[in-house]
């Protein structure tokens, strides 16, 4: 079987070439062997891919597949019987899997059988010991509201990227979909730099860039007392000596004159949190700024945000801007990578 052999800090990238192209195997997983990963292929590269440097096809030895995905209609298959079948129509697609919690977010019209669909989930999913139905999101801290409709236990530890994190899935979120942005980050950095995370949480950023980056140091800040806490136990199962928790408001507790790079994994309200950033950076440094924005507003939103780093005596400098989900209707989670130097 072929793959695609890179360095771990270019996988990402390749990845998404290698998606694009239409020669990327999603039946096997992607295989780290030391610095480098395998990424799987279903054939043979053409000539153009073959010109992009930096990797090495490979025949792989101990291939590890995906166990085959438990689909959408088979679950509503399995619950017809017992939910009837004008009520499973309301079905939503989606759900998440955090440790051994699973998240779905269940329509008004389908309240008098969440127990029985939450029953139902358990046994569909072995592993699963509690579902949650997720009713909404509170904005500061992102804290879900949440109702238990299958199990008890709502503390978990889930496994990303070779990271752990522990959490209560019913106090704290962790999205699925800001996948992608944790493993790019994770390799983003390198050890002679000093990374400051402003919005931690339980270490969404901080533990797979400190795992796989192995920076120098990772200041990692925080102010929900409840994610800190996790946050601190995350650090201690990584066993990573390489990460500072800081309790507190990043514009008051953040560690000034020291980074090479700064997160800014918060969307609302971010702009006030600029002078901080600036303030933690070194001379020059690299600013990952996540933004909130219709699609068509993006470049505008760049330049609102290099306009407010100038006011702040910067040059400023895009390097990327990426889009990580969707996140409501109309409205999308980007991410502007900054270079800023003071003036």
């Amino acid at each position: 079987m072929l793959a695609a052999r890179v360095e771990k800090k270019h996988a990402e990238l390749l990845r998404k070439r290698l998606l694009k192209a239409g020669v990327l195997d999603r039946d096997r997983k992607i295989v780290e062997r030391e610095r480098f990963v395998e990424i799987p292929l279903v054939k043979s590269l053409d000539e153009t891919m073959k010109k992009i440097k930096g990797f090495e096809i490979v025949e792989q030895c101990s291939a590890e597949c995906y166990k085959p995905k438990l689909s959408f209609e088979k679950i509503k298959q399995a619950l017809r019987p017992e939910v009837g079948e004008r009520e499973i129509s309301y079905l939503k697609g989606g759900w998440e899997i955090v440790g051994e919690v699973l998240i779905i977010e269940l329509p008004g019209e389908l309240e008098n059988k969440r127990q029985i669909i939450g029953k139902k989930f358990l046994e569909l999913f072995p592993r699963i010991k509690t579902v949650l139905n997720r009713i909404e999101i509170t904005h500061e801290f992102r804290k879900p509201l949440v109702e238990i409709i299958a199990g008890s236990k709502t503390e978990t530890v889930h496994k990303e990227n070779y990271c752990l994190f522990k959490l209560d899935a019913s106090k704290i979120m962790f999205s699925a979909g800001n996948m992608g942005e944790r493993k790019r980050i994770a390799n983003i950095s390198n050890p002679s730099e000093v990374v400051v995370d402003m919005f931690a949480g339980i270490g969404y950023f901080s533990i797979p860039v400190a795992k796989h980056s192995k920076p120098k140091k990772v200041f990692s800040i925080e102010k929900n007392p409840v994610a800190f806490e996790y946050l601190k136990e995350s650090i201690k199962l990584n066993k990573l000596r390489n990460v500072e928790p800081i309790f507190g408001d990043c514009r008051e507790v953040a560690p000034k004159n020291v980074a090479d790079r700064v997160i800014m994994g918060y969307f609302f309200e971010q702009e006030k949190f600029l002078p901080a950033a600036v303030n933690a950076l070194k001379k020059k440094g690299v600013i990952h700024y996540h933004d909130l924005a219709m699609k068509k507003e993006i470049p505008s939103r760049v330049e609102d945000v290099r306009a407010a780093l100038r006011e702040l005596g910067c040059e400023v400098e895009l390097i990327e801007k990426r889009i990580v989900k969707s996140y409501a209707p109309m409205r999308w989670h980007a991410v502007f990578d900054l270079v800023v130097k003071k003036i």
